[in-house]
């Protein structure tokens, strides 16, 4: 796998991400209130400020008579409103207004910015007063600089916390969501292994371990309960079939016979579900070649469908691999011939592309809204219930797909049909 598609792979995880999306989110409100927050401080501190100096100036117009001013000078400037000739123009605009902070493009008695107010002397008349701002726009300039670095630190530093703190979170979820995938694919031993309990996530884990635990307890002993039933039955049904022979020939010995043998049957079959949903691991998986798996079974199970008066046809669409037991495969392909020699048409195909297999005929076929029944143990449709079988073949094929973890699909044949398909594309 290249590099780009893992990348892509792990955007495409974190875009799922809905705790991570929560965490950056709550993190980026908490980033955005708080550069309004230093926005707002920032501002209103200016105003504050240009007040103060507003009120100063007042008082400092207040305080002089315009007689008594013997010039402009570099900490001050006092002039009639009428008299501000010389001035530069931005000053004397900013006193048409009534007053504001003027930044000049030419410094002024040393300094480029200055607050300009319009108020009365102590006489009462209307002068224009001005004092520079140098230092208070340094300072003001310094504040806002401290406050914004300290924001851009402090919203760095929330939006790292919540994207660690979403990716933290999202990791037990996705092993929360891992083990919950092995489980429904019937691996009953998968756990999350959260062991600490740190908050609720991990309590959710712990609880999921512990449901894991007894469903594996339950289903275990009913896969051994009834398997040991069929076991234990086995024996007095081969005693009642020794007595059933000793008997004199006849057309009820033989039934008997039959009936005896029918039971013995579903008992073996029994048995061997329960053992192929018992198993666990891999042992005895090898790579196995589909077209020559189903030319073999085709090739053994040809004339018995000969002597039912029906033909067995192979459909090899293109030569595949599958990594199972082949014994098993065979069996789930026995399964699907006989269940199709007795509900099928008088044409069975076995077909193949690639990792995908299975059994086709030409009988009747099965309504779609049934398919999920009749794959369930010693479940018979009505229509089937006046011919030989037990309501298991299906539910082996389905043991062995779910052992392979391969998709058991079934499915209307053309024109008509069932068709039903071991699916190992996707493993």
């Amino acid at each position: 796998m290249s590099l780009a598609v893992r990348v892509l792979g792990r955007l495409r995880w974190l875009l799922r991400s809905s705790t991570l999306r929560l965490s950056l989110l709550l993190s980026v409100v908490f980033a955005i209130g708080f550069a309004v927050a230093v926005f707002v401080a920032v501002t209103l501190g200016k105003d504050a400020n240009d007040r103060r100096v507003d009120a100063t100036l007042s008082a400092l117009a207040g305080a002089s008579e315009l007689d008594d001013m013997t010039g402009d000078g570099p900490d001050m400037i006092l002039r009639a409103r009428e008299d501000l000739g010389g001035l530069p123009g931005q000053i004397r605009r900013a006193a048409g207004r009534g007053g504001g902070t003027v930044h000049l493009q030419n410094d002024l008695f040393g300094s480029d910015v200055w607050r300009v107010l319009v108020t009365q002397d102590s006489e009462g008349e209307a002068v224009m007063v001005a004092v520079p701002l140098e230092d208070a726009e340094e300072a003001q300039a310094l504040l806002a600089g401290i406050l914004w670095t300290t924001a851009g630190i402090v919203i760095v530093f929330t939006l790292a916390v919540g994207f660690i703190t979403g990716i933290l979170a999202q990791r037990r979820l996705s092993r929360i969501d891992r083990t919950l995938g092995r489980l429904a694919q019937g691996d009953l031993t998968a756990r999350t292994g959260l062991a600490r309990s740190r908050d609720d996530l991990d309590d959710i884990a712990r609880q999921l371990d512990v449901t894991a635990a007894e469903l594996e307890r339950l289903v275990t002993q009913t896969r051994h309960l009834s398997a040991s039933i069929a076991h234990d039955l086995r024996t007095p049904l081969a005693r009642l079939r020794a007595q059933l022979e000793m008997l004199p020939e006849g057309e009820a010995r033989g039934a008997a016979l039959e009936e005896a043998s029918r039971l013995s049957g579903i008992f073996d079959t029994i048995m061997r579900v329960a053992r192929i949903e018992a198993a666990q691991g891999t042992d005895g998986f090898e790579p196995v070649a589909v077209n020559a798996l189903l030319q073999d079974v085709a090739e053994i199970f040809g004339p018995v469908v000969e002597d039912e008066g029906k033909t067995l046809a192979l459909e090899l669409a293109g030569s595949g691999h599958v990594h199972a037991d082949r014994q098993m495969l065979v069996q789930a392909l026995a399964n699907l011939i006989q269940n199709a020699l007795v509900h099928g048409g008088n044409e069975i195909t076995l077909f193949s592309d690639g990792a995908v297999f299975g059994v086709s005929d030409n009988g009747q076929g099965v309504d779609p809204e049934q398919f999920s029944e009749i794959v369930k143990p010693m479940v018979r449709l009505d229509a089937a219930r006046t011919r030989d079988g037990s309501g298991l073949g299906l539910a082996l094929v389905r043991a062995v797909a779910d052992r392979h973890g391969a998709a058991l699909e079934l499915s209307q044949n053309r024109p008509h049909g069932l068709k039903v398909t071991l699916n190992f594309a996707n493993l």
